[in-house]
């Protein structure tokens, strides 16, 4: 009996929002604006492949020839599995957003369209950035200034991408908690934890890279994930451990 008393509240509108109208349109008007935001994730996922070039291939073309045109994408395709996989995740990020999300206003819509405002770019500097590799040597030199400049602007894109996220849950969970359902509370830890992290980690990630550094960056990455898992595994089993103590 208990369980479905704590089921009725997290599902049950927040303090407030029975003072709220409802537009006749108000349901269709949400899933409108989840719609375009999925066209829009969509398409940056598709556009991802659009700098892979099929081989050039002549009538002397060898097949150690197209090997090597083949072998030259490895870059790209590298920086593009990660990108997808970060799209990957900014989507589902909105997808649970969206599933608590049941009204709006202006500053959502505002939000909502500057979140998908760094997904559009992620193609171009995924691009770049894998360029970057390319002219890293040159002339049996390490051109580290090209490197870094392709990998700071495909940092800050992500950096952006993870601070709307976070930007959007927190206008709609925290601040106009009328605008939503009530989020279970492991849930929202976990959509917390991992979006501050993800927030911290590609900021000490472009501070490494503006100072210039490899160790300093290999220090880096190093320093956040390591204390980053610890936190989070304490933090998920002490609320996992505080439920069961209710139930």
């Amino acid at each position: 009996m208990r369980n479905t008393h704590q089921i009725d509240r997290q599902n049950s509108p927040e303090k407030g929002e029975e003072n709220v109208e409802k537009h006749p349109k108000q349901d269709f008007q949400v899933e409108r604006l989840a719609f375009f935001s999925d066209a829009v994730f969509a398409i940056a996922l598709t556009l991802l492949v659009i700098e892979f070039k099929i081989p050039r291939i002549t009538g002397e073309t060898t097949y150690n020839d197209v090997l090597k045109q083949l072998f030259d994408l490895k870059y790209l395709f590298v920086a593009t599995l990660l990108s997808f996989f970060l799209i990957s995740s900014y989507w589902r990020s909105h997808h649970i957003l969206f599933k608590y999300i049941h009204n709006y206003d202006n500053k959502l819509v505002i939000i909502n369209m500057l979140m998908l405002l760094p997904i559009i770019f992620v193609p171009f500097t995924t691009a770049f950035f894998a360029e970057s590799f390319n002219g890293l040597f040159v002339n049996d030199h390490i051109n580290l200034n090209v490197y870094f400049l392709g990998f700071r602007l495909f940092i800050i894109n992500h950096f952006c991408a993870a601070l709307m996220s976070y930007i959007c849950y927190w206008y709609a969970f925290e601040k106009h908690k009328e605008l939503s359902l009530s989020m279970p509370a492991k849930e929202k830890l976990t959509f917390r934890l991992n979006h501050l992290f993800s927030i911290f980690f590609f900021f000490i990630i472009f501070i490494a890279l503006t100072i210039g550094s490899i160790l300093v960056l290999d220090t880096a990455i190093w320093v956040v994930i390591i204390p980053w898992i610890i936190i989070r595994r304490k933090l998920t089993k002490k609320l996992i451990d505080g439920e069961k103590s209710i139930d």
